[in-house]
């Protein structure tokens, strides 16, 4: 055999080696690639899970806020109350103590407890 026939069966194989080792190489990228997008799609997954759970927790703490916030108005309003009947009961108490000389009716602002027009919650 020549020696430009023994080179051209060297180059020929070093050729088919090559062209082996890219297809390697590409079916390795490509393995690569393709596992890289399952794990970012994992990862979509995950945090979209995440997400959910987040806003499921974020619309029951909204609910539980919300219901505290009913509740803290109406035991102001009942505060409230209270405090106009204990101002009240210090006037009566007073009036009652005292030399007599005030009436009830100038007992400003608050309803006595006889008068019809007015009825207190019962708490």
């Amino acid at each position: 055999m020549s020696s430009k026939g023994y080179s051209f069966m060297v180059d020929h194989e070093k050729k088919m080696k090559r062209k082996i080792s890219n297809r390697e190489s590409a079916k390795r990228s490509r393995m690569k690639r393709d596992q890289h997008m399952k794990d970012l799609n994992d990862q979509i997954f995950y945090f979209a899970k995440k997400r959910d759970e987040m806003l499921l927790k974020m619309e029951g703490i909204m609910h539980e806020y919300t219901a505290m916030e009913m509740e803290n108005m109406v035991l102001s309003s009942q505060k409230q109350e209270l405090e106009k009947r204990l101002e009240y009961a210090k006037s009566v108490c007073g009036w009652c103590e005292g030399d007599g000389h005030m009436s009830i009716s100038t007992i400003g602002g608050f309803q006595e407890p006889w008068d019809q027009h007015h009825t207190y919650n019962s708490i």
